[in-house]
């Protein structure tokens, strides 16, 4: 019996399917584009380490920090920034806080309950807390360090009143892999002190935290990861009597060396960016959701994210660095802003 006829059925009914398929329009995509909107290059210092946002000054807006260094001079400085004229504006430079053999992290958040944000920069040996106060950003506080994470955070609780620092500590080494919990620290008394800490999560390479599913609680969201490989995003959210874990997902096919949560409305987000140079935002429930990706790379080694209303105009931006000196500006519907105007 000879198989042509039905090998012919079998063609046709394909090409009928195809036809089809290209008559009926394709669904609308849900996901957003998250367009550059500015870039400086170089911005600042030799390197730039961190970003992050807050209302230091107490004037309503959304600020940005970073911190540099300067390889050759030995130099390590914290920046407070606000956006003006185009660019962003430096409100106030560190002193010089270079340490030998010492990674210099920020954190910023109202850790003792000013009312507005401050700025805490961990070296090896000092922790310190900077604040606005009398139009001018001083040293309020100094206390001997806990070292200098490698990452680290700014998380809520709901049994304490204050912001909390989270950083990451080495627990145990598995098969040659530092594995690592996230440690709180909290103002208690005049000082910083370890208030709570998390289950071993693993090789953390990133931390943020925020309340990513508008339940009105902070989550703590942390990538893990070995080397250049990509990792995990994992989001940890507080139980009867500890943290534990509410979801988790290979996000992206690089390393994420950059989170932050967001929130745009009354949508709460997390933000990521990793190491190929592209950023992106995800809504959490029980699992990932994505809400808007970049249309064109960054370039390659980003190392921290900050998000907010930098611009002033109602609505989100994301800030990117990338190395050794790159300064980016996202936003959503990627039309150019001036001074919070379109």
């Amino acid at each position: 019996m000879s198989l042509a006829p039905q090998r012919t059925s079998a063609l046709a009914g394909l090409v009928l399917l195809l036809f089809v398929a290209a008559a009926v329009p394709a669904a609308a995509s849900t996901v957003q584009d998250f367009i550059e909107i500015y870039r400086q290059e170089p911005f600042l210092m030799q390197a730039l380490l961190q970003a992050a946002a807050g209302d230091v000054t107490g004037a309503g807006r959304t600020e940005l920090v970073v911190s540099g260094r300067n390889y050759e001079t030995q130099e390590n400085y914290v920046f407070l920034l606000r956006w003006q004229g185009g660019g962003f504006r430096v409100l106030w430079q560190s002193p010089n806080l270079w340490e030998p053999v010492s990674h210099l992290a920020i954190a910023v958040g109202d850790f003792t309950g000013m009312g507005r944000a401050q700025i805490a920069v961990l070296t090896r040996t000092k922790l310190r807390l900077f604040a606005w106060r009398d139009g001018g950003m001083h040293l309020i506080h100094e206390e001997p360090g806990w070292g200098a994470p490698e990452e680290i955070g700014v998380v809520r609780h709901p049994d304490h009143p204050y912001d909390l620092i989270a950083i990451s500590r080495q627990q145990t080494v598995e098969d040659h892999i530092p594995q690592k919990v996230i440690e709180l620290l909290g103002w208690r008394s005049g000082r910083f002190r370890l208030l709570w800490e998390t289950p071993t999560i693993g090789r953390v390479r990133a931390i943020a935290g925020g309340d990513v599913n508008g339940d009105g609680r902070w989550e703590l969201v942390v990538e893990t990861g070995v080397g250049n490989g990509a990792g995990t995003v994992h989001v940890w959210r507080w139980g009867p009597g500890g943290y534990e874990a509410a979801g988790r997902a290979d996000l992206r096919a690089a390393p994420v060396f950059a989170l932050a949560a967001a929130q745009d409305g009354d949508r709460h987000l997390v933000v990521v960016a990793d190491d190929r140079g592209r950023a992106g935002l995800y809504r959490f429930a029980s699992g990932f959701e994505p809400v808007a990706e970049t249309t064109r790379g960054l370039g390659w080694a980003v190392s921290s994210a900050a998000a907010g209303d930098f611009l002033a105009n109602g609505t989100l931006q994301l800030v990117v660095l990338g190395y050794p000196s790159r300064l980016h500006v996202l936003q959503l519907d990627g039309k150019p802003q001036q001074d919070g105007k379109p």
